[in-house]
């Protein structure tokens, strides 16, 4: 059975620094009517800019409690630290994803992942891909992209229906300028 509700979902964003990313990743979804997004910004380490927001909605930050962040259907945690939530927080992080049944979704970037002490944090298991144990994993080099066996085959990368012209719509793709190296899972 599948229950669909007349309501739009809420994600809650958050990013450690101003970059285009947060830019460009706002402005699709305020295209797209369907989805709210609040967001939280760390402009400097201790100024937040808050957007989409009610007026006292994440006034303080991040969530501290349970009711606070279960408001929201989704989390999007960009260039991060771990170390930036406390260790209730990334509990509730956890229950967020195990009670409540939220999507979360991590972005690579300067301190995030590997780069951002993911590694061993209690929030490590939640991240789809193997985390190094090294620093240094974001580059901002351009580079190609080149699908896999498996990639060509998935309906994510699908830009074609047809099988060879989906091919060659990806030989066309613009290099990427910023990746995360990351281990397998």
């Amino acid at each position: 059975l599948v229950n669909v509700e007349d309501r739009k979902p809420r994600i809650l964003y958050i990013e450690g620094e101003p970059r285009w990313d947060f830019k460009f990743l706002r402005r699709a979804l305020d295209d797209f009517q369907d989805v709210e997004i609040a967001s939280i910004l760390r402009t400097t380490q201790n100024k937040l800019y808050r957007q989409g927001t009610a007026e006292h909605e994440l006034e303080e930050g991040f969530p501290t409690k349970a009711s606070d962040l279960f408001a929201y259907q989704g989390l999007i945690i960009g260039t991060v630290e771990a170390s930036y939530f406390t260790a209730s927080q990334q509990q509730l992080i956890r229950d967020f994803v195990d009670r409540r049944g939220a999507g979360l979704l991590f972005l690579g970037g300067r301190v995030s992942l590997s780069d951002g002490g993911y590694p061993h944090s209690p929030l490590e298991d939640l991240v789809p891909v193997k985390l190094l144990e090294t620093r240094n994993t974001f580059h901002r080099d351009f580079s190609g992209v080149e699908l896999t066996q498996e990639g060509a085959a998935s309906m994510i990368c699908r830009l074609d229906d047809d099988p060879v012209k989906n091919a060659e719509r990806w030989k066309k793709m613009p290099q990427v300028a910023s990746y995360q190296e990351v281990g397998e899972k």
